[in-house]
């Protein structure tokens, strides 16, 4: 593996970039520009989901549901990743795809973990087809 990709992405690449239709360049500068702003929703809902899931804690721990605080810890890790990527993706850095990158595949083994297997999968195909449609913005 090189030091510059990350794990699955040499595989994955050539899927959404040449397999897949390719977006025109207006709608990749327009992902770009909206990409930040996407992020901070996703932390803001994201924060909200955890709150309120921390508050209502209790009653999951209650009824046996030890995976919905499974599912919150990757929740968790969503948020920070989406976080942290809010200020490279605005200077359009590789880093900010990559934290996005990274969320993706948390997005995925949460909506699996949530019994989401459906929503999981076509969440993880639109989210990769756009984040590998948008990487060659980024440097």
């Amino acid at each position: 593996m090189e030091t510059n990709t990350l794990p699955l992405e040499k595989e994955l690449e050539p899927i959404f970039t040449k397999q897949l239709p390719s977006f025109p360049d207006n709608i990749k500068d327009l992902f770009v520009k909206i990409a930040p702003f996407l992020a901070i929703i996703g932390v803001v809902f994201g924060v909200l989901g955890v709150g309120i899931t921390a508050l209502l804690s209790p009653f999951a721990w209650f009824s046996g549901s030890l995976i919905y605080g499974i599912g919150m810890i990757f929740l968790l890790i969503m948020v920070v990743l989406e976080a942290l990527s809010i200020t490279p993706l605005f200077a359009q850095k590789m880093q900010g795809w990559r934290y996005m990158y990274y969320a993706q595949f948390v997005s995925v083994i949460y909506n699996l973990c949530m019994g989401s297997w459906i929503s999981g999968i076509i969440g993880a195909f639109i989210g990769f087809w756009i984040l590998f449609q948008i990487k060659e913005k980024y440097s």
